[in-house]
């Protein structure tokens, strides 16, 4: 399924909406300050969330926390399953995470 670019309009438009996320080259990017032993729970949640639209996020635990990036690498940069996905996590991150069972 190919996926169209967004504009660099579309992309600042979106940013707009995301509280925290930036954009870095050809992906959105976010980092959350957590605790150690969040890690392994939120890394899951993350990943529910984008099985369920068939995305493959970057996570990555970092010196304070974890980082999140986002790029449909077939499509080469960032496209609106990108921006949803990054919905997605802050929803995560303000408890609605799916059902992990």
């Amino acid at each position: 399924m190919a996926e169209g670019l967004l504009t660099d309009e579309e992309i600042d438009t979106a940013l707009a909406a995301l509280e925290g996320w930036r954009r870095d080259g050809a992906a959105l990017l976010k980092d959350v300050p957590i605790t150690p032993d969040s890690y392994g729970w939120l890394s899951e949640a993350v990943l529910n969330e984008a099985r369920a639209i068939d995305h493959h996020p970057e996570i990555e635990r970092t010196a304070n926390g974890i980082r999140f990036t986002l790029s449909t690498h077939s499509a080469g940069g960032v496209t609106a399953r990108d921006v949803e996905l990054a919905a997605r996590i802050d929803h995560v991150l303000d408890g609605g995470a799916r059902d992990r069972g």
